[in-house]
């Protein structure tokens, strides 16, 4: 071989382990990370489920390569008393939760839920959104206890009383009725009308209902539909006996050690869902749910403003209580910017 082809061969060679070694320097591409989310809300809750799963497309759409949700529903890696237990023993890196469901565990958000306190939805959407000063007292509270609220998420239409054996116009009525509740705020609404609550599962209402284990139930209209207790019920008092929602939780040390833009990313989804409680959920109640409540018969009774001012002052107590339960003038604080 002559010293000209074999010069050519060595630049050659050169090259390659070159090229190799630089290859081997670089960085390995970044692994996608997956995010396992649970909820225990069943897609038969269909005002409150399209905008969960435009939260979880959104998501999986736009973090294609750096961020994927691994969602589990239906209770089907944890069920509604295991999710914040599972969120702190890491099976689920988020979850949907209902505030009802824990806040006797995490009584800042009792914010959420008190009677008569928002003027309408769209007010608490606004007073609980990201970057609120509202929000952010929230989520110094849940700091505390290494939690983190994402998002105020699917805010819900209030509570309604919704009975079968007498209707509820004025605070007296519900004297001695037995009404079924999901949260520590009802009860006391309820045991403050003079009424007697009990908890069980909303899939247990129907049955309890047609053996009159109950005389009606405290909650907001998709549970009525989602559950067909239309055909069990006969009354409804359309009054702001509390309110709830379906909140975004994750733990405040995983949410710490999120990459920048995935932490964006999922706030940016969130902004989006908050929009949907507004955009979504009260024009499907409208156009779905109360035509099929009318279509069973229920009678729908809307307090007066007098009939209104008669149940807030009964209940003010509540107030008081969940004050009770928090730091010193934490809650006066937040219901302060709630109603702001």
């Amino acid at each position: 071989m002559s010293w000209k082809k074999l010069g050519l061969a060595f630049l050659i060679l050169f090259f390659i382990c070159g090229t190799l070694i630089t290859i081997g320097q670089q960085p390995a591409l970044a692994k996608e990370l997956k995010l396992i989310t649970a909820t225990y809300a069943p897609p038969a809750y269909k005002d409150a489920w399209q905008p969960l799963q435009h939260f979880i497309d959104y998501i999986n759409e736009h973090g294609k390569g750096k961020v994927n949700i691994d969602f589990y529903h239906s209770g089907t890696l944890l069920k509604a008393e295991e999710l914040l237990p599972g969120l702190m023993q890491g099976t689920a890196d988020m979850i949907f939760h209902t505030d009802s469901y824990i806040m006797g565990t995490l009584p800042i958000l009792g914010i959420l839920e008190l009677p008569f306190l928002y003027d309408d939805l769209e007010s608490k959407v606004k007073n609980t959104a990201i970057g609120s000063p509202l929000y952010k007292l929230i989520n110094e509270e849940l700091a505390k206890k290494n939690i983190f609220m994402i998002t105020a998420g699917i805010t819900l239409p209030p509570e309604h009383i919704w009975t079968n054996t007498r209707p509820i116009r004025k605070p007296d009525d519900l004297k001695g009725l037995r009404i079924r509740i999901a949260g520590r705020i009802e009860a006391m609404v309820i045991k403050t009308l003079g009424g007697a609550s009990t908890t069980m599962s909303s899939a247990e209402v129907y049955e309890a209902l047609a053996r009159g284990t109950v005389d009606g139930v405290m909650c907001y209209l998709g549970t009525i539909p989602a559950r067909s207790l239309q055909e069990k019920l006969k009354y409804v008092n359309k009054g702001y006996f509390a309110a709830y929602g379906e909140q975004l939780y994750i733990r405040l040390d995983k949410w710490n050690s999120l990459p920048p833009d995935v932490r964006k990313l999922i706030l940016e989804a969130s902004k989006s869902l908050e929009k949907q409680s507004i955009e979504y959920v009260i024009p499907y109640h409208e156009k779905n749910y109360w035509p099929l409540i009318k279509k069973a018969g229920i009678e729908i009774i809307v307090p007066t403003p007098n009939e209104q001012k008669m149940f807030k002052e009964r209940i003010k107590p509540v107030w008081d209580w969940w004050k009770g339960l928090l730091p010193p003038g934490v809650g006066e604080k937040a219901i302060k910017l709630a109603t702001d």
